[in-house]
C-alpha cells in the first residue's frame, strides 16, 4: 500500500520548518530552510518554503495528500489563494492551503478543539476558534498594539526608565538599559533604540523579566501592566464567542513560555471575568496544525 502523508509548514521570520505526517498524525520526516515571512522578502520566502517542501517530497516514498502553509506576514500582503497557487505550482501542483502563522498555531495549540490561542513573542495576538469561525483581537503590530509582547515589555520599560531619568528618580531599569545599550547615559541609548529591529528590541524584555523576578517594583509594574493589557485582549475575544463559550486557552510564544510572572498575572485577570477558563502551554510545534485543520479549501493549482 502506498504511504499517504500530509505536510505542515511553519514559515516564520527567522526560519521555516516543514514536517511530514502520516494520516494518523505520526511524524515521518522534517526539513528546515531560511525565513518564510512573506511581507519582508516575498520571493525569498516562497523559495525557502517550496524548497523545504520539495526536500520532503524527494525524501519520502509516498503520495502527499495536502500541504498547509502557515506564513508570517500573510495577513499583511493578503491574497492567500494566490500565494497558495504559487506554492502549489512549485511543489508538483499538490493541493495547498495558505494561512497566517497565527492560525496554524491555533490549529496546533487547540488540537482541533474550539477555544483560544494567545501568541506572545516579539509580537502578540489572540485568536479564537468556535464552530469554524475565527475571532481575532490585537495583533496590530508594534506601533498600534502587540500588548504583552517582548517588544511592548521592552518599550514600556524604556519609557518608564526615561521618565524616571527626567525626574531624577532612582529606577533600576536605568542602569539595566545602560548596560544593554552599552552607554553611560540612558538618553544616549535612545539613538541606538531607533536603529534596532523589532526582534532586537523584544530581546531586551528578558532583562526586564529578570529584574522583576528579583523583586524590583518598577520592572514588576511593567510586567503587570502588559499582562493586564494582553488579558484585556483575551477577554474581548472571549466576549465575542457565542454561548456556550469555549473556555480552553492555549498559550504559546517565548514571552508566555518563559515568563511565569506575566503568565500568572494574565491568568488571574482573565479568570476574574471567566473563572472557568482553562490555560495550557502549547508545545510550539505549529506545523502539527495540518493534522487538525478541518478546512476543505485545498485545491490543485497549475499557476499563480
Amino acid at each position: 500500500m502506498t504511504l499517504e502523508y500530509q505536510i505542515g509548514v511553519d514559515a516564520g521570520g527567522t526560519h521555516t520548518t516543514a514536517i511530514a505526517y502520516d494520516m494518523s498524525g505520526q511524524e515521518i520526516e522534517r526539513s528546515e530552510a531560511g525565513p518564510g515571512q512573506v511581507n519582508t522578502d516575498y520571493d525569498n520566502a516562497i523559495s525557502n518554503i517550496t524548497g523545504a517542501i520539495n526536500q520532503l517530497i524527494d525524501q519520502i516514498d509516498g503520495d502527499c495528500q495536502r500541504i498547509l502553509c502557515g506564513m508570517a506576514g500573510l495577513s499583511v500582503i493578503g491574497h492567500a489563494p494566490e500565494v497558495a497557487a504559487e506554492i502549489s505550482a512549485k511543489v508538483n501542483n499538490l493541493p495547498t492551503r495558505a494561512v497566517t502563522d497565527s492560525l496554524l498555531a491555533l490549529y496546533s495549540g487547540l488540537e482541533g478543539e474550539d477555544g483560544g490561542l494567545v501568541i506572545a513573542g516579539t509580537g502578540s495576538v489572540f485568536n479564537g476558534l468556535q464552530k469554524g469561525r475565527i475571532i481575532t483581537t490585537g495583533g496590530y503590530g508594534s506601533i498600534l498594539g502587540d500588548e504583552g509582547s517582548g517588544y511592548a515589555i521592552a518599550l514600556t520599560a524604556l519609557k518608564a526608565a526615561l521618565l524616571s531619568w527626567d525626574k531624577r528618580e532612582e529606577n533600576a531599569l536605568i542602569p539595566m538599559f545602560n548596560d544593554l545599550f552599552k552607554t553611560d547615559n540612558i538618553v544616549d541609548g535612545t539613538a541606538k533604540f531607533y536603529q534596532m529591529s523589532n526582534p532586537e528590541v523584544a530581546s531586551m524584555a528578558v532583562s526586564v523579566a529578570k529584574l522583576a523576578d528579583n523583586g524590583d517594583q518598577d520592572a514588576t509594574a511593567v510586567i503587570k501592566e502588559q499582562a493586564e493589557l494582553l488579558a484585556r485582549d483575551i477577554i474581548i475575544g472571549m466576549d465575542r464567542y457565542e454561548e456556550p463559550k469555549p473556555m480552553r486557552i492555549a498559550l504559546t510564544g517565548s514571552v508566555l513560555a518563559n515568563n511565569a510572572m506575566l503568565r500568572n498575572f494574565l491568568e488571574e485577570n482573565v479568570k476574574e471575568h471567566y473563572p472557568n477558563a482553562e490555560f495550557s502551554i502549547s508545545n510550539g510545534e505549529n506545523a502539527r496544525g495540518v493534522i487538525y485543520d478541518k478546512s476543505k479549501d485545498y485545491r490543485y493549482f497549475t499557476s499563480r
